[in-house]
């Protein structure tokens, strides 16, 4: 059997707006509104337009920028999530102890009160529940920059350039039906046991 190329997987447009922007749908609602009679009040009709759109806008494009800036490669030799920051979470097959469901509601919402608060707390709960589902636990490494830099420089074969830990990986930030698809094929041909 032929050796796997490692490949790489990133988010759809449409797994963002599922994880990403729909969960913020009523707080850019309530911005909106706000931003709509603060443009009024400030810049009369052209203001109460362009403010809105402008804010909100923005707010989506940039949900949808940082939902796109995590990654996932397979190879090989193991699972390493890319996470926006440049730094890597990787996991060696023979590591991985379980797929299991990755609950995100970890966060408290800071936020005034009242409708701001509301529209706030009901979007981070949106947001943990768009974003858990299937995911990996196991024994692997989290790598500084440093630590992937000295990585890439060394080549494809994994160096140990971290003290192992319990990691939990969530995969479903880049594909919610991964078990089913091209990751889910990975887990098939490196660890059978893992997936049906």
């Amino acid at each position: 059997m032929e050796p796997a190329q490692p490949e790489e997987f990133r988010a759809t447009w449409a797994q963002t707006w599922h994880t990403h922007v729909k969960p913020f749908l009523v707080a850019n609602i309530v911005v909106a509104l706000l931003s709509f009679m603060i443009g009024y009040a400030v810049g009369g009709y052209p203001g109460a337009i362009i403010l809105p759109v402008v804010l909100v806008g923005g707010m989506t494009l940039l949900q949808r920028v940082a939902s796109r800036g995590h990654g996932l490669r397979l190879s090989p030799t193991g699972v390493e999530f890319l996470r926006r920051d440049g730094r890597i979470a990787r996991v060696r097959w023979p590591d991985i102890e379980a797929v299991v469901v990755i609950n995100r509601r970890t966060s408290a919402v800071i936020a005034p009160y009242g409708v701001g608060r509301a529209a706030a707390e009901q979007g981070a709960a949106a947001f943990a529940d768009a974003n858990s589902g299937p995911g990996i636990t196991g024994v692997g490494e989290l790598l500084g920059p440093a630590a992937v830099a000295r990585q890439h420089a060394h080549g494809p074969s994994w160096l140990p350039l971290a003290e192992p830990q319990a990691l939990r990986l969530s995969l479903a930030m880049i594909d919610r039906s991964w078990p089913a698809g091209r990751i889910g094929d990975w887990f098939r041909r490196y660890r059978p046991d893992l997936l049906p």
